[in-house]
This record gives structure tokens, sequence and C-alpha cells, in this order.
């Protein structure tokens, strides 16, 4: 390009024909600001920077063959030198003549703002995607387009730079750009003789007042997006269409802008009226769902980010959509398909039942928003990593010192990027902010967890793994400041160091602290009581643990061999063995009681077998002896209903103070016990098991297994009949839990327990059993309830006992709930945990999906899932719940058949008819062949019959939907078997939240 077309329209020269004239209008064959990369026939713009002034390398380039200069200056008086006005200036104009204007050629968004610039320019970017479009990004963590990344030095690249990589972008096709516009690149002139077709502001808060005078300059720096580069009235408008404006009005800075704008715009708000709005939001530590509305239309939407301030990043990237003309459909699928942002609350997956984040916050405005949002989502503790960057504002140090401080339950001070400044004159300034807040020894974050202060580690990586130490499962980390950012830059110049490597690699080594025991060959002799019948391996061979599965085995695992009445584990022997599998657990005779292909195979192999009379009795055996040399204390549960509920209020109390291992899932049986116990380390120190039974005997297995040093009966009812016969008889099996309790161990009994006394009877005849505590009402109940108040879906109360009392609030609206809340205190109360732990442990609980879990599809209306599983006890106790909260309103039964319940089965589905119709319920759904007996029960109490149907699930949710109306509370509840989750899924399908009826045309699906 000729030097005459390439300095067209520069800013501060007189006549650019003339001046090219004068060096012969030479061809110029590149664009160069930094004097070392200048070769023959480029053209070189001497700025002056922060660090070097470029006026110092005019010799260097022109010796190097430059055929001209741009400078302000001409300090050797050389002979090609071009002066203009401000280089800088003349540097955007330049390298967007040599690249073609590339931006006149695509579709380019500007996205300025303090914070959350990046996480809008990513979703914009899957927003695009989803609509079909080729878009690039240039931002802070890179740039990127047709699946290339480079790397990005700053957030808006210099004007060459940029320039030629918006050039790249057209030719390989991009048609939409989103670039992050910093108020570094608006006031050094990055971006002048861009092209913007829509420019967003998400915020403004302190941040660069080591660059800006004062707030004022540095948000009318911001500012010049909107009145520069969009205005139509603007001199400087470099394009024939006036530009689009996308304005957080929630933030005061953004409203102010947004009145003074009088072209095409687009407010947003998560809280006022505005063109783009959002509707039932959910927010919680997985992330947002909830209702977004355009100016022509709503859709629902789901996103894995999380917190407010990432809603207003949501509405940010829809409203620029919007303004793009992207179709509705396109912007809710790829919000959807954003699951995250590197650096920012970005979540680190790991094993440990943590929730672990990093986040680029590095300003008081940016920590406050993400520990504001953390704090209110945490289901228990908020762990913050925070440090500030040297050689920056020292006003903002305090300041993130108290925020972190103030919203944490524990802040660790460490460094962030000191570079020419003393790590520990950095950390002092922070202090300064914390004055009013404890610093804490290294010990008080374990002995007294819930005790609120500080803790200093200069070293970065040594904090991140002091976070993830003294963390319990359940809380939160937030390590801040650095975000996407790979290195760490110090007086000794920059190390590669990544938040993200580091807080994943803590928590693995955490981790590895939790696997289970392994065994030797002597091990598993000793837990068996017998050697092996054939074994050609060196007795000091370990294998990791024992399992029943084979299609999850791996090759340093043992397989036992469980044999049932619809599968045998025998069968998959033969091929385990040509997989590699050496150990091996089989039934007696399988290996030396015949010849066959297996007992061929296995001479000619190295393995070890083990021949048992009973499989899954010597599964219990091994599990027994990993228990005991796990020295663990273990607290085992169980009950007619509530035991899976009250044995995760105990896991997460108990878990606040020790290391805990609980029942997972459903594994409460003969089966699912002994591989709960199997998963056993030597770093646990206390144990949760929840234990089931549908016969006699199986619960005395169970316990003289897990040597319990607690045990728990929630209560007593008429379940598992056809094996058991009478209620009284579930006691007494129910009390087989005392048969393997260690002693001087505790029995947690309910006070008023209609089988109390066969209960009772049986622990105080077993001289293992030290202690008895009693929970619920009763004169004699060591743990009570009082002042129990039901609210938004919450039941509050106050615990009492004979030390101490305080409040809790647990995550549910049944008051049966308090029942098992009090069982849960009562062991904890045992094991010696304090009541802030107790409270954050109810605190943290979240009721399970089928187990009365609330949820709102559409304004007004209200689903129980209470599906998981159904016998007379609970559902009469669900049926309360539902009267009581549809206080008045319409509410709705949908219930199954209960099984299991024996010859009393249809005496006992008509009692629950008859308690429909004492607590006037206003309409029953029914589905089974038992319920029938519930539809007598029902009419004979004087439940009108025109108010019942008894159909299939089909026809039930048809009925359903045209029968409700805002208000409507609707129970779905019934036995395991009945699978009343599908009626639940079904519901939720077909009720959408928003407007309904004439409005629903305009909904978004």
């Amino acid at each position: 390009m000729k030097l005459s077309r390439l300095i067209t329209d520069c800013p501060g020269i007189r006549s650019a024909e003339d001046t090219a004239a004068r060096l012969n209008d030479p061809d110029i064959l590149g664009v160069e600001s930094d004097s070392r990369r200048i070769k023959p026939g480029m053209i070189f713009i001497a700025v002056k920077g922060a660090q070097a002034d470029g006026h110092a390398f005019i010799d260097q380039a022109l010796k190097q063959g430059a055929a001209a200069v741009i400078a302000q200056e001409n300090p050797t008086r050389a002979d090609k030198v071009i002066r203009v006005d401000d280089s800088r200036a003349c540097m955007a104009v330049i390298a967007a003549n040599f690249y073609g204007h590339p931006s006149r050629e695509m579709i380019l968004v500007g996205i300025t703002g303090t914070n959350g610039k990046t996480t809008v320019t990513w979703l914009l970017e899957s927003i695009l995607s989803a609509a079909g479009h080729s878009c690039g990004v240039i931002g802070t963590v890179n740039i990127r387009f047709n699946h290339q990344t480079l790397d990005n030095p700053m957030t808006t690249p210099d004007a060459i730079r940029l320039q030629e990589n918006l050039h790249r972008m057209k030719q390989a096709g991009v048609t939409h750009v989103v670039m992050e516009v910093s108020s570094h690149g608006l006031d050094l002139n990055r971006v002048d003789a861009c092209c913007f077709d829509v420019g967003v502001f998400t915020n403004l808060s302190q941040d660069h007042l080591d660059y800006h005078p004062d707030m004022t300059e540095y948000f009318e720096c911001k500012k010049r997006l909107f009145t520069r580069f969009l205005s139509p009235a603007s001199p400087q408008i470099q394009r024939p269409e006036k530009g689009y404006a996308v304005i957080n009005i929630d933030d005061p800075r953004g409203a102010s802008l947004f009145d003074s704008i009088e072209y095409d715009r687009l407010g947003i708000s998560t809280r006022q009226p505005a063109d783009i709005v959002s509707q039932h939001i959910s927010d919680d530590i997985n992330g947002l769902s909830g209702t977004i509305c355009l100016p022509d239309g709503s859709f629902d939407f789901c996103s894995e980010l999380t917190g407010r301030f990432n809603l207003e990043n949501i509405l940010c990237a829809a409203g620029a959509a919007s303004a793009l003309g992207v179709p509705a459909r396109a912007i809710k699928q790829g919000i959807s398909a954003c699951r995250t942002i590197p650096g920012r609350l970005e979540k680190i997956p790991n094993t440990l039942d943590r929730h672990l984040f990093v986040d680029f916050a590095h300003t008081p405005d940016a920590l406050e928003s993400i520990l504001t949002a953390l704090k209110s989502r945490a289901p228990k503790r908020l762990i913050t990593v925070f440090g500030c960057g040297g050689d920056r504002d020292r006003r903002k140090r305090p300041l993130m010192g108290e925020s972190a401080a103030r919203l944490s339950n524990i802040a660790i001070v460490t460094s962030d990027n000191p570079r020419t400044e003393n790590p520990d004159d950095i950390i002092t300034d922070i202090l300064e902010g914390m004055k009013d807040f404890s610093k804490l020894s290294r010990d008080e974050p374990h002995s007294d967890p819930f005790k609120k202060g500080f803790l200093v580690e200069p070293d970065r990586k040594k904090a991140i793994e002091t976070a993830v130490a003294v963390s319990k499962p359940g809380d939160t980390i937030i390590v801040a400041g650095k975000g996407h950012e790979t290195y760490q830059i110090t007086n000794d110049g920059t190390i590669h160091f990544d938040d993200g490597e580091e807080l994943a690699a803590a928590a693995q080594a955490m981790a590895e602290r939790f696997t289970p025991m392994d065994w030797d060959i002597n091990d598993l002799s000793a837990a068996l009581g017998m050697e092996p019948v054939f074994s050609t391996l060196p007795k000091e061979t370990r294998f990791s643990t024992i399992v029943t599965d084979s299609r999850t085995i791996k090759n340093n695992q043992v397989f036992l061999a469980l044999k049932g009445e619809r599968f045998d584990g025998h069968t998959f022997v033969q091929d385990l063995l040509k997989q590699g599998i050496k150990g091996f657990v089989v039934e007696k005779g399988f290996f030396t009681g015949q010849e066959n292909s297996f007992t061929r195979d296995a001479v000619q192999s190295d393995l070890i077998i083990f021949e048992a009379a009973d499989t899954l009795t010597a599964l219990g055996q091994l599990a027994r002896y990993q228990r005991l040399r796990s020295k663990v204390k273990l607290v085992a549960i169980t009950g007619s209903s509530g035991k899976t509920t009250t044995r995760r209020l105990t896991q997460e109390i108990f878990s606040t103070r020790y290391h805990t291992h609980a029942t997972a899932k459903n594994y409460n049986n003969e089966i699912g016990v002994p591989l709960t116990l199997l998963n056993l380390s030597a770093a646990h120190e206390w144990a949760v098991i929840e234990m089931g039974m549908n016969h006699a005997g199986e619960i005395s297995r169970l316990s003289r297994m897990a040597r319990p040093d607690i045990t728990v009966i929630t209560n007593t009812a008429a379940v598992h009949l056809e094996g058991l016969g009478t209620v009284e008889n579930v006691a007494r099996a129910k009390a087989e839990i005392f048969d393997g309790i260690h002693p001087a161990g505790t029995a947690v009994l309910n006070a008023r327990d209609g089988r109390r006394a066969i209960l009772e009877q049986a622990a105080r005849s077993n001289k293992n059993v030290g202690n008895i505590l009693f929970f619920g009402s009763g004169p004699d109940a060591t743990v009570t309830a009082d002042h129990i108040i039901t609210k938004d879906g919450k039941t509050a109360f106050t615990v009492c006992t004979d030390r101490f009392e305080y409040p809790v609030l647990v995550d549910s609206p049944a008051r049966f709930m308090v029942d098992n809340c009090l069982a849960a205190v009562a062991a904890a109360q045992t094991a010696g945990i304090d009541p802030a732990s107790v409270q954050a442990g109810i605190t943290a609980f979240q009721p399970e999906s089928g187990r009365m879990r609330i949820s709102s599809p559409a304004d007004g209306i209200h689903l129980m899932d209470d599906t998981y599983n159904a016998n007379p006890a609970s559902v009469s106790q669900a049926l309360t719940t539902l009267v009581s909260l549809s206080n008045g309103n319409q509410s709705i039964a949908v219930l199954g058949d209960m099984l299991e319940l024996g010859k009393d089965s249809e005496s006992l589905h008509y009692q629950i008819g008859q308690q429909a119709a004492r607590d006037k319920i206003d309409r029953l759904f029914l589905f089974g062949s038992l319920v029938k007996e519930m539809e007598k029960g029902a009419v004979d109490s004087g439940f009108p019959a025109d108010r019942i149907l008894w159909a299939d699930k089909d026809r039930i949710v048809q009925s359903l939907i045209r029968s409700i109306r805002p208000g409507t509370w609707i129970l779905v509840k019934g036995s395991r078997g009945m699978a009343m989750e599908t009626v639940i899924n079904r519901l939720k399908q077909e009720i959408r939240p928003g407007v309904r009826g004439e409005d629903e045309k305009n909904r978004i699906n």
C-alpha cells in the first residue's frame, strides 16, 4: 500500500499527499510500533509509552530499513520522519487503512465496564454460535476465532495488533466479532477507526485509579464508546448506520448513561422495569434459572453460572444479541451451552464434596460481588484466598481486606502479582482493613471451625493448600485475584502459576487421603478367616479394594462374586481372568470342586482365589474388618420412615466438624452397607450408615458388621408387613440395631413412638448400651423442639436440650421434618458436636428429589414431590403437610399404592382414604389397584365421589392440568414400585412458568 493512502485521514498531518510525495510515496509492507520488529519497507510509529518512548528508537528503526516514521518529535532530525500531533491516534488510522478497515465488513460488538466484560463476551460468543454465525472474540483471556486461540497480553490490544487480528478474522470468514473494550483501550486510541454496531455497558466500580485520576474521569473514558463510536451525532462516527447501546441500568452510572443517550438503546435490569428483565429467578451454588423477557417475547433459561452479577451478565449478552436480531431460541440455547468462563467464578471439578471456584476479582467491588453471591449460596462455610497486585492502586487494598474478612468465614491473605513491591508490604496494606476481625492461629480452623477470622500466608501455593486443608464437605472455597492468568509476576521475574491448577491439585491431594485402605494377602485371609485355595502372588501384593460389579473393576481390585435370584457373579469370572484380574472371592467348590476352563487358565496365571461358603457373608466379613481397622466411630440409623432424611441431616452436621463417610444413594441393605464400609479410609473420623430391612435378622447382621457407637431409630410403623406380620414385629426387627453396638454405646429413640416400650426394653437389656436418649415430645425427651414456625417453604424451631437452647432452620415445610432433625441433633450431641455446627449442618441440608421436595413450575402452582416411597405413616404425614401448606387454597393428592403391607393392606389403604376426607382434601387422583380401598374409605367418610379419579397416569396428568388454578398445591406420593415420579416429571413439562392463556403464544420454549 502506498504511503499516501496509508496516512490518509491521519490527524495532525497538513497534507498526506504532499508529505508522502516528499518521501517518493513508497510502498509500505507493514506497520509496527516496536522497533525490534521493523523490517525493510515497513513504517515505524513512535509512541510514548509508560515504560519506554518509541522516539528514542527512531534511528534504530531507520537502520533496519523503515521506509517512513510517524512521530510527534524528531530528535535526530532524520529525513524519513513524518511529524504528527498524536502518534497514537495516527497509529489507529494507519493500522485500519493498512488492513482495509476490516471492522466495516463485520458486525462488531464492544463490551465495556469494570466487571463482567469477559463473561459477557463468552456468553455472546456462545449465543452467536448457536445462531449459526462465525464468531471471533478479542478479550482478556485470549483472542479466538475459527478454532484458533492466540495469547492476548492486554484486554484491548494496541491498534496495530487489533486491526491485524480483525483482518485475520475477516479472512477466516468471521461474521461477528465480540470485543472487550477497556478504559485504557479507549483512552490510548486503540479502538479508534473501529466500526462498532453495538456497545454494552456492564457496570462501573473502583479500578485503575493508578491510571485515572478519579472515578469521574474513569467513567467519562468508558462513556466514549457510546458518545464517540456509536452516536450518529458524533463527528468521529465511522459508519453510515447508527449504533445500538445496551446498558445495565441497575448500575447508577449505567442509569445515568442510559438517560443521556438519544439513539437506539436497550436497558437491562434484574430488579426494575426495563427493556430486558428477568423473572422467577432461582439462584443457588449450582447455577441460575428463570425467565428472560425481551421486547418481543420471553423464554425460560438455565445456566451453570451462579450469582446475581452473572444474571446481569446474562441479560447484557441477551440484550446485545437481541439488538443484533438474534432469534430468542438461539439466545436461550447459547446461554445454556456456556457452562463456564475461564477465571470468572470458574468451577473447579473435584471429588471432595467441596464447591471450588477461581475468579479474576481484583477490585473491591468485584470481590464484594462474588463473595456476597457465594455467601448467600454457600451450603456451609465460605473460605476466601486473595491478595492484591503490586505497583497498582494501594487505596483498594484495605477495602478488599475488609470485604474478604466481613463476608468470609475464613479469609486467607496471600500474595497476588507483587511485581516490584515486597509482598509483605502489600499484605500490611490489606490488613489495615481487617483490624476489626480476628487473626486465627493455625489450629483454630480445625479446633473451632466456625470461629470467624483470617489467616496470613504469603506463599500463594501454600495459601491455597491451607484453604483446602481446613475445609470440610460442603464448604465453598474461592481463590480470587488472578482468575485465568497462568503466571505470577514477582521481583524475580514471571513464573508459571495457575490458580485453577493449584486448587485442583490441592483438592486431589486431599481426596487421596480418603482413598479406601488397601488390602494385602494377610488382610484378606484375616478378614475371611481362611487361607486362599490358590495363590501364585507374592505375599507383598496389595489390592486397592473389593468390588462386586464386573463392569467397573480395575486390575488392582479383588472381585467378589455374589449370587442372587436373578444374577450370578460367577458367570463373569472367566472373562475377568482374561482381563487380568488377579484376586477373586468365589463360592466353595467353584475352583476346587471341578475341572473346568477357569481352573486350567488360573493355574497358568498370577492370581489369588478364596472360596467362601457364602459370598454375601464373606462380603460382610471383609466390610467388618475394614470398619474395625479404620478406627472410625459410627452412627447407624434405621426406622420405618425418615431414615434417609435423618441420615443426610446427621451427615451434614457431622461433616461440619469431622471427616465423615456416609451411605450413598440407597446403599442400605445387606449388599449396600458392606460396600459403604469398604470405602472407609484411615483419614475418616466418623461414618453415618443407614440400615434398611424387609425381614427379621437383616438389621442384626448389619449392626454386627458395622459395630455402631451410636444407634438411631427414627420411628416404627406398618411397613414390610408381608414379611414381618405385625407392627410389633417391625419394632423388634428395628431393635436388632443394638445387637452389634460398641460397649458404652448410645441408643437414640423417638420418645412418642407407638412401640417405644419394645425398643426401650431391647436397648436396656443389651449390656453394651450405656446410654439412652429420647427425642421429640414427651416428659422424658432429652432433645425437644419449641416455637415451631413454617414459612416460605422452610421450618424454623428452637432446639432444646439439657444443656442448650438454640434456633435452627430446615429447608422443608413438613412438620415431621422436625423429628428427623431432633434425631440427628441427639446423635450430634452424643458425639460432642457444638450448637453452631448443628445449626450449620441443618441449614445446609436440602431435601432430595422425591422426599418432600417442593417446586413451583408456574406462578402460584406448587408440586410436592414425595414419590420416593410410601407407607401408611408417611402418607398420613404428607397429607397433613399438604393441608397445612395449601392454607385454604385448592389441595390435590395424587396417590399410588402402598406396597408390602401384607394382610392389613386393604384396611390401611381404607384408613388413608378416611384421612383424606377428614382433612378436607379437595381432589383425589389414584393410581394402582390397592388404591381402590382408598377411594372406598374416602367416599364412606363423605368425600364427594365426583372429586375422585381412579385412572392411569396419562389420564391423571391431563385431568390435573384441567383442574389446577393459581394457588393449587399438588402432592404426589406412592411406593417405590409405583414410579410416581413420572407424574411429577410430566407435570413439570406441562406446567410452564410465566404468563398463561392468551399470552402463551409469546412464550419461547
